[in-house]
């Protein structure tokens, strides 16, 4: 999991290294999108429902509710690192330096914002901010002019505010508040970096390299709660309606009060201990987007639970690809191993899912005796 972000109501954003971003109705994927070449790096709702992605790949999707987006371009010769609501439109940032504004048409225009890499912009008092490798916190007035700027000690991963303060999240393992008045605040988190950060009201969530994740006072930063999460390297965090939100590196996004209690069910890696571990470790690729139970639902692909005997394109509550809703396939032991011995571009066409394959035909068979048992 590469980017989270939430919108008024409640509905969740993610972008993936899995090139796929997709929109949530609590743990219900109810959109899934994949067009860029490369990781999701960034993830936007925009008004009248839409939204936008941003990618690895310098392009920047506009998307509807449909399975094909609204208007498709590359803006920047580089990776997209971050973009915020600006105008009618948005503001895009990337690793050439540039920032892309674009009022909701037509063309962007360009400014050109920091001498290197990109690594935070956001929307501040009517304006934005921006924050770069170059160790420059800038801001820009609402046309996009220069509106001033602020040497920093350190360079910054990601850049979040609450409306009246700035947070930047250091890979030193420090958390930085800059407001107008008291210039720079620091509070020392992690001795390994900081990856990402988000602010509302009230609370600042803080996620490290480590998997640990802080709540912090935005106000004095003293953690408030800290949080393992188990997730690996936590690259996203968000914070909507009293929930924290971390996406880290099991391609899972996780659900926290902000006291620290997991919300949910647990949706970790398969037990090895299982008695067939075989087929449980090979599982834990699929379990990044696959669950096994019925109260799980879907994430980034259908619930597998009963898949055998099941037509394709059929479990309840997953919005499938109109291609695959067009192929005559039932799941069955011959072709569950069939689609991993030659890759779903081949097998299923049209499929979202990602290229991969199982070649190996004792692996695919410990897989299928796998599913035969907990997916029942």
């Amino acid at each position: 999991m590469r980017a989270l972000a939430t919108n008024a109501e409640g509905r969740i954003f993610s972008g993936s290294f899995d090139t796929r971003a997709i929109v949530w109705d609590g743990t219900v994927a109810t959109q899934i999108t994949r067009h860029h070449e490369g990781a999701v790096t960034a993830v936007l709702p925009l008004a009248d429902g839409r939204f936008a992605s941003g990618g690895q790949d310098g392009r920047v999707v506009i998307w509807g509710d449909g399975p094909e987006p609204l208007q498709s371009e590359v803006w920047h010769p580089l990776p997209v690192g971050a973009m915020a609501p600006w105008a009618d439109g948005l503001a895009s940032a990337a690793w050439d330096g540039q920032i892309a504004l674009w009022s909701g048409s037509g063309a962007p225009r360009y400014i050109t914002a920091h001498d290197g890499q990109i690594t935070g912009l956001v929307a501040f008092r009517g304006g934005l901010a921006s924050v770069g490798a170059d160790l420059k916190l800038r801001f820009w007035q609402a046309d996009g002019t220069a509106g001033g700027e602020i040497g920093l000690p350190a360079p910054a991963s990601a850049l979040a505010t609450d409306g009246d303060a700035l947070f930047l999240a250091s890979p030193d393992g420090a958390l930085r508040k800059v407001t107008a008045t008291s210039g720079i605040e620091e509070a020392a988190l992690s001795s390994r970096a900081l990856l990402s950060v988000a602010a509302t009201e009230g609370h600042v969530a803080v996620g490290a390299m480590t998997g640990e994740v802080w709540l912090v006072d935005p106000v004095t930063l003293a953690v408030q709660v800290g949080i393992e999460t188990g997730q690996g390297p936590i690259w996203a965090v968000a914070i909507s309606d009293g929930v924290l939100f971390t996406g880290g590196n099991d391609g899972l996004i996780r659900r926290w009060s902000l006291d620290g209690i997991p919300l949910g069910e647990g949706s970790g890696p398969i037990d090895p201990t299982l008695t067939n571990p075989r087929g449980a470790q090979i599982f834990r690729a699929c379990a990044v987007c696959h669950t096994l139970t019925p109260d799980d639902g879907a994430r980034a692909g259908p619930t597998l639970h009963q898949i055998f005997g099941r037509r394709i394109a059929t479990a309840e509550g997953f919005q499938y690809s109109e291609a695959l809703k067009d192929l005559d396939i039932v799941w069955t032991e011959q072709t569950i191993s069939e689609l991993f011995e030659f890759g779903p571009d081949a097998y299923t066409p049209g499929s979202r899912m990602p290229e991969q394959r199982v070649p190996s035909a004792a692996d695919r068979q410990a897989l299928i005796d796998f599913l035969k048992t907990v997916a029942r």
